[in-house]
This record gives structure tokens, sequence and C-alpha cells, in this order.
């Protein structure tokens, strides 16, 4: 047994012994972590570009902290960290020189690494090929005019990010066989130049094949006339952007979904557009008060498809104490263009008695839409209404048919709360009584509301209103064509409608002239919270005479709930000529535009 033990133990002193000798620095680095510890800091010295600088940083915080010591191990893992950093940005062949600072514990040692930058390397005229159906295409000579000008200090970045930009190119224009024959970066150091060598096939571009709808309530000539492509076409991946937008904006469908199909043979592509309807049903909610109108709520019921031409229907319900009115629309989409071409049948009746209006309304009308692909809709047509009115202390029954025509478009980014938007809105009115028309008038009504947000929490509304009426029976045209001003959405500060001018009773009796402005910030103090402060001011008069502006102020907060923006305003008068004082209070939920 003794024999056995003095075995083992030789064989451990041997076992020792070879470690040792072909492991020296492990023993060198244990009696550093005994004694004067392992890790230091490395600190590099000579580099006064900031790209280089940044570009060293970056490679060297890959590597792991466990390893800093002043090991020659170390001293070569940093020199070569460094070196490839450097040769990435044309610099190959530099001197990097190690020089350790002791200093006392616990402060960790200095390893200071001073590099002498070599004469940069420079980009010679790259030779660039592109063979097949792309050697035409504008878009590769547009993307040759990047390259970087001949003389410039190599940058590799900027080799990988070309040859990147090339295959993403081929990819959205339907180059889907594209591949580099040849790539490849020639650094020649000792002359201090690169070349760019880059011979790229792009192949036959693919076109577009056969189209089919899938699971759609709606027929398909009319769903092929809203197809911004056509079978034969070159593949361009902007246009399948364009085609689930058109769907998806139709109201038809909830959800819009491509899947390709290619065919390598044939250099095609062959889609399948799934689709799933929308709801033949939804109902949206609104509520909202204020001191000047008292409670109110909104119901729209709505139908986006009836039936498999795309036929629609929405109906809205508005209720307030002073006002109460029905609204329906019927939509018909035009089957040569769906999207952009309707007809919408229209009908209402109101009820207001407010302030010094009682009226009882009934109107009707046909008109034609065309939707422009900037945004821009056209409308014209005719409408029919027919009033039974007071107003102040004159009564009349008037029936009008007149033409209409006008302009909008609102843009909106930011979901529910937008952080950016604009609305522009523009109405022509005209009646003669050869067309059946009580009264002679002529009106015009322009708004503008514009939504910026600046710095992520500094947002700002505005929002501009103008309108005129010429006729000379002003008593005869119904209190709804007539200007009013004040309360929410106009001048804030003012009861409903209660800005217009007064008869000799002190009773409104309306405007033919009306001009709005509003100017609010907000800042956003909590996620989805923003205190606001706001300035109004405008008139309703029968002329634009700064003598009859009236201004309001105040103070509110929005909320950016999950169904829109919920407002909170407290408004009174500025400076009101009839020294009116009063605090209008207004809870408000919808768009701001």
């Amino acid at each position: 047994m003794k024999l056995s033990k003095w075995n083992s133990l030789g064989r451990l002193l041997c076992f020792s012994l070879l470690f040792l000798t072909f492991y020296p620095d492990s023993a060198q680095a244990q009696g550093q972590t005994q004694g004067q510890g392992q890790t230091v800091l490395l600190r590099v010295q000579g580099i006064e570009n900031p790209e280089l600088n940044n570009n060293i940083r970056i490679y060297l915080s890959q590597l792991s902290n466990d390893e800093a010591d002043d090991s020659e191990r170390y001293q070569y893992l940093v020199r070569q960290t460094i070196e490839n950093a450097l040769r990435a940005l044309g610099y190959f062949n530099n001197q990097i020189e190690f020089q350790l600072q002791r200093r006392a514990a616990p402060a960790k040692d200095l390893l200071f690494a001073r590099i002498t930058l070599a004469k940069p390397i420079l980009n010679a005229a790259p030779e660039i090929q592109i063979v097949g159906d792309a050697n035409l295409d504008s878009e590769f000579i547009e993307l040759q005019k990047t390259l970087p000008p001949v003389g410039s200090v190599l940058n590799q970045g900027q080799y990988d990010a070309y040859k990147s930009s090339l295959q993403s190119l081929a990819a959205k224009r339907g180059y889907f066989d594209a591949e580099f024959v040849l790539s490849q970066l020639l650094v020649m150091p000792d002359e201090h130049k690169a070349v760019w060598h880059i011979v790229f096939n792009s192949g036959q571009r693919y076109h577009y094949g056969e189209i089919r709808f899938k699971n759609s309530q709606i027929r398909d000539d009319y769903l092929r006339n809203m197809l911004p492509i056509e079978a034969g076409e070159p593949y361009l991946i902007n246009d399948l952007s364009k085609l689930t937008a058109n769907y998806t904006s139709s109201n038809w469908f909830s959800s819009v979904l491509l899947e390709p199909n290619l065919d390598p043979q044939a250099k095609r592509v062959d889609f399948n557009v799934l689709m799933r309807p929308k709801k033949k049903n939804s109902i949206e909610l609104g509520i909202g008060y204020s001191t000047d109108v008292g409670p109110r709520v909104q119901i729209g019921w709505n139908k986006p498809w009836i039936n498999s031409r795309g036929h629609s229907f929405r109906s809205n319900f508005y209720l307030s104490a002073p006002q109460q009115t029905i609204e329906a629309t019927y939509r018909i989409p035009l089957l040569a263009n769906p999207m952009n071409y309707y007809y919408e049948f229209l009908s209402g009746m109101e009820r207001e008695n407010n302030n010094d209006t009682q009226s009882s309304t009934v109107t009707l009308a046909g008109l034609r839409y065309w939707n422009h692909s900037s945004g821009w809709q056209y409308f014209a047509g005719l409408r029919t209404r027919y009033d039974d009115f007071t107003q102040a202390d004159i009564s009349h029954k008037t029936l009008l048919i007149y033409p209409a025509v006008g302009f909008n478009r609102t843009r909106l980014r930011g979901g529910m709360f937008p952080t950016w938007g604009d609305s522009q809105n523009l109405t022509f009115n005209i009646g003669r009584k050869m067309w059946a028309s009580d009264v002679d008038f002529f009106s015009i009504r322009a708004s503008s509301a514009w939504i910026r947000t600046y710095a992520v929490n500094h947002r700002f509304l505005t929002r501009f209103e103008i309108g005129y009426l010429n006729t000379k029976d002003l008593e005869r045209i119904p209190p709804a064509l007539r200007y009013f001003a004040g309360g929410d959405r106009s001048i804030r500060g003012y009861g409903y409608k209660k800005i217009s001018p007064k008869d000799s009773n002190g009773k409104l009796i309306g405007a033919s002239r009306m001009a709005t402005a509003n100017f609010e910030y907000q800042y956003q103090v909590y996620q989805d919270w923003w205190a606001a402060v706001f300035y109004d001011t405008g008139l309703a008069a029968n002329s634009f005479s700064t003598s009859e502006l009236r201004s309001g102020a105040g103070v509110g907060v929005r909320w950016a709930s999950p169904i829109g923006a919920v407002k909170f305003d407290l408004a009174t008068p500025i400076r009101d000529k009839d020294n009116s004082k009063n605090i209008q209070f207004y809870i408000g939920l919808g768009t701001e535009l």
C-alpha cells in the first residue's frame, strides 16, 4: 500500500511539472490573482478622428472584461481588435505600442495603447458590372451614383452596404433570381489603394401573373377595377402596398393579406388576395357635456356592405336638449372605379330649440363624389330642404332647392389621438327662385385645421373657419344656413351659438358673415394625459369688422383614450364688449379636426 501511495504521488508531481512547462502563463496569472490583482483599465491614445475612435470603442466592447489583464495574451487580443477596427475604415499596418502604469490598490492598473496611424487606403475607380434585365433599369443606374468618389478613404462598411443595396433593390423590383457572380474588395496596402470588383447578375425581371380573390363578399369585377396593377406589368413591391391600402380603405374588409406564388419558369408572380369581410353592422357612440348645451349623445349605426356590389349604409342620431337630429346616407359605388367614384343619397330630420331659434327641418340630397389619389375629395349635387322656423320674432316656411359643390381633405397620423394631421373643407351653395327655391342666395363656407407635434410632448392645434352669405331676404333664410358663433369648436367662453347680431328686442337673428380662429397648445404631462391652454377669437356679424370681434381663453385637459380624444375645458370671455364674465365648462369625446 505504501508503494502504491508513492506511485500516485510521483504521477501527480510529474503531471504538475508538465503543466508548468507547457502553460507557464497560468501560474503567472494565478500569482497575480493571489497578489496584485488581475484586471486593468485600457486607455487608447493617438486617435483624433471621432469616427475612428468610435469604431475602435465598438470593436473593443466585444472583448470580455475577464480577459483584461497585463498579460501579453491580452495585449495581443487588443492589438488584433484595434487593427480590425482601423482596417474597416481604411487604415492598414498601423503601429500599436503598450505601456502599463501601476497604481496603488484598490485602483486598477492602466494599460495604454498608443496608436500611430499608417497612410490610409484610398478608393480607386470601382469596377461594377450589372448584367441581366437590371442593366437598363433606371433605379440601378441611380444606385451607382451613390458609390464613394475616387480618392476617398476606404470604408468597408460602404462596400457591404452597397452590396446589400443591390440585393434589396433587386428584391423590391422583382429580380428574384439575382446573384453575385463576383464580389471582391481588393486592398493593396503597399500601393495604398483599394478596388471594388463586383459583377451582379440580376437575371430576368418577374412580372405580375394571375390575381385571385379569396373569401370576398364583393363581386370580382368590382374588386378588379380597384387594382393598381395589371397582369404582365413588371413587379414592384410598392404596388402591393397600394393594393392592400385600396381594399382596406374601401371599408368592406377587416383585413387584407397577399399570398404570392413565384413561377421561376414563366418568371411570373401570381397572387392570392386573402380577405376577411367586415361585420355587417357596427355601432359608434359619442358622449359629451357642456354648460351651454348640457349632456349630448351621438349614436352611429353603420352597415359597411349590404350586397355584392358594395353598397353601404350609415346613419347618425344626435340628441341634446337644444337639438335633435336623425341622418341617413346610402352609398352606391360605381363599377368603373368603386373606390374613388360613387353616389350618395342623404336624408335627415332636425329639430332645434335653442336661444332664439325654433325650427323643424327635412333634408334630401343626391351627390356625386370623386376621390383623388392626393387625398382630395370633390363633390357636386343637388340639395333640398324644407324649414319651418321662428328666428327671434319672425316665422317662415321656406323651401330651398339648390346645387352644392365642394371639396375636402383630411390627413391623420398617430391613430385615435393623432400627432400630425390637417383638414381642409370648402362648400359652395347657390339657390335661385327660377330653380323652385323660395329665396335667391349664395353662400360659401371654408375651414382649415392643423395638428402638429414637436419634441414628442409639445402639441399644437389650430382651426380657422370663415363663412359668407349673400341674399336680399336674410329673414327667409333658414337658421341652419345663417351664421352663429360661440361654444365648443367655435369661440369657447361663450354659450352655444350665442354670438350673432340682435334685433331691437335683443334676440339673436343670425349673421351673413362669420370668421373664427382657435389656437391651442398642449403639453404632455404623463403618458396619455395632456394639459392645454387655448385662445379663441372671431365674429358672427353682417360685416367683417374688428369691432365685432369676440375672444375667449381657458385651460383644459386632454386624455388620449382608447376610443379617441377626451377633453375637459374651462373658458371665459376676454375683454367682452358686453362685459360678459361667465365661465363655460366643456366635456367632449371625438376627433379634434
